[in-house]
């Protein structure tokens, strides 16, 4: 979700990526995404439903995906809750290590995680912006699995000074990650030889973080609409002779839950490997946006022009 630059929001960065995010790593471990998700949630009530701004946009690209759905102005207003939780997620980066990641996660599909590095197979979690998309990478580095993340850069929106600041504090605040970063717009050589050696890479399986399209895309139909699939997880696992599963994450109390899905079939054709990812990203796409619509960060760009062919 991108909101667009102004006074009041440079005013109110210098407050959350300041003294806010200061006294939240302070506090409580897991209590930085509660406080978090309630701050977006309070936004989401503020934001002006004027046309043209982001809660009309995202109400109105709900209403694409969910022609019969009636609830939908309070779905658009629970999406700030989610966009904040993941736009602050890296305030805990810092804090999450192996002894104190349960207070702010619960693993369920773990088991498949397992049997990959049990088999010295290569694995590749293929999830959509859903929550604090990267609290899953951070965690399975804290619990030390070699892990990396192929990733798509910063929004690309002209910045003020403030917001500028705030994105290279973003950076270093990720950067406390016990993982890999890789750039999707990079060489992925290093990606394939870590996955050739047995370890794990989470890919977007939706749109890019960044804004900007990186790597091969296919048209599906994902809530009724023709999207453009991003399909190079799968590309790399066939490359790799690696495995694929989805992974999304979703609340829990004041938790989040990681919710790793079954193993999904990779051709040993490049070009069918791409094909068969493409109609499964789809069906689980479909799925998991239906039952945590509020959960996703990319309703303002679904619609013609943006994630929509």
């Amino acid at each position: 979700m991108v909101v667009g630059e102004s006074p009041t929001k440079d005013l109110y960065r210098r407050v959350v990526w300041g003294p806010w995010r200061e006294a939240l790593e302070r506090g409580p471990f897991g209590f930085e995404y509660v406080a978090n998700r309630r701050l977006g949630l309070v936004a989401g009530l503020l934001v002006s439903r004027r046309a043209g701004g982001t809660r009309a946009r995202v109400e109105a690209n709900l209403g694409r995906a969910f022609p019969q759905r009636t609830d939908l102005a309070r779905v658009a207003r629970r999406t700030f809750g989610a966009h904040f939780v993941n736009q602050y997620a890296s305030f805990a980066f810092g804090r999450i290590t192996a002894d104190n990641w349960p207070r702010y996660l619960v693993w369920e599909g773990l088991e498949h995680v397992e049997a990959a590095r049990a088999a010295g197979e290569g694995l590749v979690l293929v999830h959509p912006h859903m929550g604090p998309a990267q609290l899953p990478l951070c965690v399975l580095g804290a619990m030390g699995f070699p892990v990396h993340q192929v990733g798509g850069g910063e929004p690309q929106v002209e910045k003020s000074e403030g917001g500028r600041r705030a994105s290279e504090l973003r950076h270093r605040l990720e950067a406390r990650m016990p993982v890999t970063l890789h750039d999707g717009a990079g060489y992925l050589r290093k990606v394939l030889r870590a996955l050739a050696s047995g370890e794990i890479v989470l890919t977007a399986c939706d749109g890019t973080g960044g804004g900007k399209e990186i790597g091969r895309r296919l048209e599906r139909t994902v809530l009724g609409q023709r999207m453009r699939v991003p399909v190079g997880g799968f590309w790399l696992a066939c490359k790799a002779k690696a495995r694929v599963h989805t992974l999304h994450v979703v609340p829990d109390g004041l938790r989040h839950r990681a919710i790793v899905g079954a193993r999904v079939h990779v051709p040993t054709d490049p070009d069918e490997a791409m094909e068969a990812g493409a109609d499964a990203t789809a069906a689980f796409l479909t799925r998991v946006l239906a039952a945590h619509a509020e959960e996703w960060h990319f309703w303002d760009a679904f619609e013609p022009g943006g994630l929509l062919a």
